[in-house]
């Protein structure tokens, strides 16, 4: 099974999609770090968990990306490998939200820092319309067709900000993690659909077919995954109420 070869994008918004990823990355490692402090581990432990969250990072990173760059994705079969590469994703997104680095997180980070953790949504929507404008992606996946995210990433700006001067609010969070969860979805959704599956819908061209191609397959583990355990992790925060220390 093969696909048309993807239009390459321009070199700067190449960069600034590979610094949005690396930005992911940060705030996850030092995401970390911060919430050991703020509940009071020992250092030693802090020092464990930092480490242990850098160098997982840094696999999945690896990990993802070679299997976007290696061509293993187009092998046929039924589910396409590509397919199954984006939902295992999501379900890793989903233990680590759900298990104890999730845990951590909701219990030592205000909910400040958990909402202005999506402010990479922003860029990476310009990064999407640039492509759309370059040939590399249909339209439907900008916010001039389906894809409305831009919104998440402007909201997590001035929500975040909000936050972290006029203290915790619980509406504050369930109204952007609301709004942010279900355009999240929306785009994945609208991914899929225009990406060359047998369930494709979007039939306009170009394919989506970032998934097939390093780095811009990062796409999904790098901005996507960590898009959806932000959301499971403030959820967390909702469910569990805020923090004297907030």
């Amino acid at each position: 099974m093969s696909f048309a070869p993807m239009i390459i994008p321009s070199t700067e918004s190449t960069i600034v999609f590979v610094a949005v990823v690396v930005a992911v990355a940060v705030m996850i490692v030092a995401g970390s770090r911060a919430a050991g402090r703020r509940r009071g581990e020992p250092p030693e432990q802090v020092r464990r968990w930092t480490l242990g969250t850098l160098v997982g990072v840094l696999a999945w990173m690896a990990l993802t990306g070679a299997a976007s760059g290696s061509g293993v994705l187009e092998a046929p079969g039924v589910p396409p490998r590509a397919m199954i590469f984006m939902l295992g994703c999501n379900l890793v997104a989903l233990v680590f939200a759900f298990g104890r680095p999730g845990r951590r997180l909701a219990e030592g980070l205000p909910v400040a820092a958990l909402v202005g953790f999506h402010a990479f949504r922003l860029p990476l929507e310009l990064v999407l319309h640039q492509w759309y404008a370059e040939g590399v992606l249909p339209v439907q996946m900008t916010y001039e067709g389906r894809n409305f995210d831009i919104a998440t990433g402007v909201l997590a700006v001035a929500c975040g900000l909000w936050l972290h001067r006029a203290g915790p609010s619980r509406a504050v969070g369930w109204v952007f993690n609301l709004v942010g969860l279900a355009l999240v979805l929306n785009v994945a959704a609208v991914a899929v659909l225009s990406s060359p599956f047998p369930i494709r819908v979007f039939t306009n061209e170009p394919a989506v077919v970032l998934v097939y191609h390093f780095p811009y397959g990062w796409i999904v583990p790098m901005c996507v995954a960590p898009a959806l355990a932000g959301h499971v992790v403030l959820f967390r925060w909702l469910w569990h109420g805020p923090r004297s220390s907030d």
